[in-house]
């Protein structure tokens, strides 16, 4: 569903910039990984800090993914009631099945929430002196942005304006 209205730019942005951080870490991580496997048989040294790096990347990788996957409603989905009732009660189950998702999708935002607040308290290093809670900001960020999209996917579904499936 193409956003129309005044947050249209907004929404194109977001796209845009979600897809280029993904494209971007996906293309440092390969680039360092080379790197390393490069320094440990070459030079018999490596980066110290890579591969904490690498294993945070992944997380941010994935986070990103699954909200991309959000934005085009193509997560995993096990949904045999679309496929077999009639349009009004197929329509009626898809926007039940897209707030229920939203819901959990908020409860873990805010539990991702609480979590990087408390690992901001502890004040823990992940890397480098990068503290472990700007590497999972990610989470809530994205957990809640995965909420919104399924709100916004059932809005569709409710009034005909994006289809079940």
């Amino acid at each position: 569903m193409t956003a129309t209205g005044p947050f249209a730019r907004l929404w194109r942005a977001l796209h845009v910039i979600e897809d280029a951080a993904l494209v971007s870490l996906l293309l440092v991580m390969i680039l360092l990984a080379v790197a390393q496997i490069f320094l440990r048989n070459v030079a018999d040294q490596s980066l110290v800090w890579a591969d904490p790096f690498l294993r945070v990347a992944v997380l941010w990788i994935g986070m990103l993914g699954a909200t991309i996957a959000a934005r085009e409603n193509s997560h995993i989905a096990i949904d045999i009631a679309t496929r077999y009732l009639p349009e009004k009660l197929a329509r009626a189950s898809g926007v039940v099945l897209a707030l229920f998702t939203a819901g959990v999708c908020a409860v873990v935002a805010w539990y991702a929430w609480l979590f990087v607040r408390d690992e901001q308290g502890y004040g823990t290093v992940a890397f480098a002196a990068v503290p472990a809670w700007l590497c999972e900001a990610i989470m809530p960020v994205a957990f809640a942005l995965i909420a919104l999209r399924y709100v916004l996917i059932a809005v569709g579904v409710a009034t005909g304006r994006r289809p079940v499936r």
